[in-house]
C-alpha cells in the first residue's frame, strides 16, 4: 500500500539568499532517510516561500520493508561445551536474536570459528518511521547563518510556527521545533492572514492556491518574467532580465504581481551602470530597455500582494525612493568629476589595503610592476604594455569617488568612466573599468591584453600578499576572496592562452609582497602555487574529465596553466586503451631506475651494448620533434613519440644490465634512463593512470 505525503514547514521569512538551497538540500536529505528507513517512494518535489519549505513524496511506502542482517556471535569454544551442547552464552545470543540455537551457523577457519545469526526487524508503519526521521531531515539542512529560539535553543534560518503532516488523508503525528504537526496552514500574510485547512495531502496545492500561496518557485518565476515583458512592451521595450535578481525576487515573493514605474529622462544622461545598480542591487527593479539596448526612463518592480489594491500607492512609492536614490547619484556624479583620477592617488595613502601589508597606494605601486613583467610575456604591443601600467596605478583611484562609496558594486566600473571622461586613452579607461573581473563564476573575463594583464596584477597582488601573511583559507572562511581571485587568474590565463608559467604568476608578487610585510611566510610560494594547482584543478573537473588525468598532468613538469586542458584531454581520450597501457608500463620501465640517475647527461662512448646504442639514438632522432609537438600543442602526437621509444625501452632493460658493477657503466646507463624519464615526467606523473589501464 503507497500514499502521498505531505511536510509543510511554516516558519518566519527565509532570507532570499538561503532559500533555493534549502529546497534543494529538503529533497536531498529526505531521499536518503527514506532509503535508510527501508520506505518506497516514487517521486520527491520539493518547493518554498519565504514562509515555508514544502517537501511532497509520490507513492510512499505504508510500511517499511523487513530486514535481516547477519550477526556474528560468540567463538564456536565459548558456544558449546565439551559434549557440544549449547552453553549460556549461545542461548543468550540466540534469544536476542529470537532463533533457536540449531538455525546457528558455524564460520571461519578450523579453531578460529564464530557462531552466526540472523536478525530480522519487522517493517514498521510510517506513522511511527516518520516522527523519528522528518525531524532530523529538516533540522540538519544547512542553514548558513541560523537564528536561536526557545526554550530548547532550537537552531534554524528562523523560528518555524506551524507544521503540516499527512499521509493521504491522516495527520502523521511528529513534532519539529516544539511545534505538533496537523492539518492547518496560513495563507498570504496580507491577502489571506488567517488559517486554511488542509483536507488531504493531494488537496494541498489547492487549498494554498485559494489562501494566494503559489508554492512553486518555477510558477512565480515564469509569472514575473510574462508580467514584466507585457509591462515593458508598453513602454516599447523589455525588461533586463539577470537570473540571479530572477531568482532573488522570486524567492522574495508568495504572489508575486509584477508593476511598472517611471523615472524622470534627465536622470538617463548617469552612466548606464549607476542606473541599472540603482534599480537592481539596491531596489530590485528590472531595468527596462529599448531593442537597441539603451535604457528607457522605466523599470518592473515586483510587489508580493494583491496586483490592483493599493498598486498605485506602491508605484508611486517606489519611484519616490528610486528618485532620491537617482537625485544623490547625480551630485555625486557631479561633484567626482572636478577631480582627476591621478589627483586622487595621494589619498590612497590613507586608505589601508590589508592591514600590515600597506595601503592602496602601495598595491597600485606593486600592480604597474607586476603588469609591466606580466605584458611581454603574454605578447603585448608596447602601446598596450604602457596602457596596462598606467591603468594598473590607477585602477584603485575611484575607492576614493562619493560614487564608489555609495556604490560599492561600481568600483573599477567608475574608474573606467571617469577616466573615459577624462581623455584618457581608450584602453586605459576599459583596463581601469574590468580590473575587477571576474567578479564570479559566470562572469565574463576581460578582454585580451591590457584589461586582462591588470585584472592579473591585481588578482596576483591580493594572492601574494595573503599567502606572504601567512592567511588561511578553511570552510567558508575566505575574507579576502582568495579563492575567487585565483579562480579569476586561472579563468584569464587559461580563456586567452597566455603562455604564463607558474614562476611568471608567483614569483616578482611575492617578492614584491616580501618588501610590504614585514616577516613574510617562508613557504608563500609553495602554497599560492598549489592553491593556484586547486583552482585549476576544479575547473578541469567540472568540465568532466577523470580526476586521475587532471592530477597526473598537474603533477608532471609543465607549469603553464593553459597548456593543462587540452594536455589532459589528449590522455583522456586514451583512456582504457592499449595505448595508455603501453604508456604507463614505458614510464614504470624508465621511471624507476632513472630516478636514480645522478645526471641525465650520456656519455656516448661508454654506451656499449647495440640496445641502449639504438635507445640513445631513437631519443636523439625524436628529440627535435618532442620540442615542436609540444610548442605546437599537438600533445595527442607527444604521446604518439613516447610509444615510438617502447620498443627501444624494452629492449634496452631486457638485454643490458643497468646497474653494471662497473660505477661509470652503471651511473651513464641510469643517465639514459632518467633523460628517456624525462619526457614523460615533463608531460605528467603517469604513475597516477594506473586506474584507466585496461586490465589483463
Amino acid at each position: 500500500m503507497t500514499g502521498d505525503y505531505l511536510l509543510e514547514i511554516g516558519s518566519d521569512e527565509i532570507p532570499a539568499r538561503y532559500l533555493p538551497g534549502a529546497i534543494t538540500d529538503l529533497k536531498h536529505r529526505a531521499g536518503e532517510a527514506f532509503r535508510a528507513a527501508r520506505l518506497t517512494f516514487g517521486d520527491i518535489e520539493t518547493y518554498g516561500t519565504p514562509r515555508r519549505l514544502v517537501l511532497y513524496v509520490r507513492d510512499l511506502s505504508a510500511v517499511s520493508a523487513d530486514a535481516a542482517s547477519r550477526v556474528r556471535g560468540p567463538s564456536r569454544k565459548a558456544a558449546y561445551d565439551a559434549e557440544g551442547n549449547p552453553t549460556k552464552a549461545l542461548l543468550g545470543f540466540c534469544r536476542s536474536l529470537g532463533m533457536d540455537p540449531a538455525e546457528v551457523t558455524l564460520e571461519g577457519e578450523p579453531g578460529s570459528e564464530y557462531v552466526y545469526g540472523v536478525r530480522r526487524e519487522k517493517g514498521r508503519p510510517i506513522s511511527s518511521v516518520l516522527p523519528e526521521i522528518i525531524p532530523g531531515v529538516v533540522m540538519g539542512i544547512d542553514c548558513p547563518h541560523p537564528m536561536r529560539w526557545g526554550d530548547e535553543n532550537w537552531r534554524w534560518f528562523r523560528p518555524i510556527r506551524w507544521v503540516v503532516s499527512l499521509y493521504d488523508t491522516e495527520v502523521v503525528p511528529l513534532t519539529l521545533a516544539g511545534r505538533t504537526a496537523g492539518r492547518t496552514t496560513y495563507g498570504h500574510r496580507s491577502l489571506h492572514p488567517k488559517e486554511a485547512y488542509i483536507p488531504s495531502a493531494r488537496e494541498y496545492f489547492r487549498a494554498v492556491s485559494a489562501a494566494f500561496v503559489e508554492v512553486d518557485g518555477e510558477k512565480r518565476k515564469a509569472k514575473i518574467l510574462e508580467e514584466a515583458r507585457r509591462l515593458s512592451a508598453a513602454e516599447g521595450g523589455q525588461p533586463l532580465v539577470d537570473d540571479e535578481l530572477l531568482s532573488e525576487v522570486t524567492s522574495l515573493s508568495e504572489y508575486p504581481s509584477p508593476f511598472l514605474g517611471r523615472f524622470d529622462e534627465r536622470y538617463l544622461s548617469l552612466p548606464k551602470d549607476v542606473l541599472i545598480t540603482s534599480m537592481r542591487h539596491h531596489q530590485r527593479y528590472f531595468p527596462v530597455v529599448g531593442h537597441d539596448g539603451t535604457l528607457r526612463p522605466a523599470f518592473v518592480g515586483v510587489r508580493d500582494g494583491d496586483p490592483l489594491v493599493g498598486i498605485d500607492t506602491v508605484r508611486t512609492g517606489n519611484e519616490w525612493v528610486l528618485r532620491a536614490r537617482l537625485e544623490d547619484a547625480a551630485f555625486f556624479f557631479d561633484q567626482d568629476r572636478r577631480v582627476s583620477l591621478r589627483d586622487r592617488l595621494p589619498q590612497l595613502e590613507g586608505v589601508r589595503f590589508v592591514k600590515n601589508a600597506g595601503s592602496m597606494r602601495d598595491k597600485a605601486g606593486r600592480m604597474e610592476r607586476i603588469a609591466a613583467s606580466l605584458a611581454p610575456v603574454a605578447g603585448l604591443s608596447t602601446e598596450e604594455a604602457k596602457a596596462a601600467r598606467e591603468a594598473a596605478i590607477l585602477a584603485k583611484a575611484d575607492l576614493l569617488t562619493s560614487m564608489v562609496r555609495e556604490f560599492p558594486e561600481l568600483e573599477g566600473i567608475m574608474g573606467g568612466q571617469y577616466a573615459e571622461l577624462e581623455g584618457l586613452h581608450p584602453l586605459v579607461a576599459r583596463s581601469i573599468a574590468q580590473h575587477y573581473m571576474p567578479r564570479g563564476a559566470r562572469d565574463d573575463i576581460p578582454e585580451r591584453g591590457a584589461p586582462s594583464i591588470v585584472a592579473l596584477s591585481d588578482k596576483l597582488d591580493t594572492l601574494a600578499v595573503s599567502f606572504a601573511l601567512g592567511i588561511e583559507v578553511s570552510g567558508s572562511q575566505d575574507p579576502l576572496g582568495l579563492r575567487r581571485n585565483a579562480l579569476g587568474v586561472v579563468g584569464i590565463v587559461t580563456g586567452h592562452g597566455y603562455d604564463l608559467t607558474m614562476d611568471d604568476l608567483t614569483s616578482l608578487p611575492l617578492r614584491l609582497a616580501a618588501e610590504v610585510v614585514s616577516d613574510p611566510s617562508p613557504d608563500a610560494k609553495a602554497r599560492m602555487v598549489d592553491f593556484l594547482k586547486a583552482r585549476l584543478e576544479a575547473v578541469l573537473l567540472e568540465r568532466g574529465i577523470p580526476v586521475d588525468v587532471v592530477r597526473a598532468v598537474l603533477s608532471g613538469g609543465e607549469t603553464r596553466l593553459a597548456r593543462a586542458e587540452d594536455m589532459v584531454k589528449a590522455i583522456a581520450d586514451l583512456a582504457g586503451t592499449q595505448e595508455l597501457a603501453d604508456l604507463v608500463a614505458g614510464w614504470r620501465r624508465v621511471g624507476v631506475l632513472g630516478k636514480q640517475a645522478t645526471s641525465r647527461q650520456v656519455n656516448e662512448t661508454l654506451l656499449r651494448d647495440d640496445a641502449e646504442v639504438a635507445l640513445h639514438k631513437a631519443v636523439l632522432e625524436r628529440r627535435e620533434g618532442f620540442v615542436k609537438a609540444f610548442e605546437s600543442h599537438d600533445y595527442a602526437g607527444y604521446l604518439g613519440l613516447l610509444l615510438d621509444l617502447k620498443p627501444y625501452i624494452d629492449r634496452c632493460l631486457d638485454n643490458v644490465l643497468i646497474m653494471a658493477e662497473d660505477s661509470s657503466l652503471r651511473q651513464n646507463r641510469l643517465a639514459l634512463l632518467g633523460s628517456v624519464a624525462g619526457y614523460w615526467s615533463d608531460y605528467a606523473d603517469f604513475s597516477l593512470l594506473k586506474s584507466l589501464v585496461p586490465s589483463g
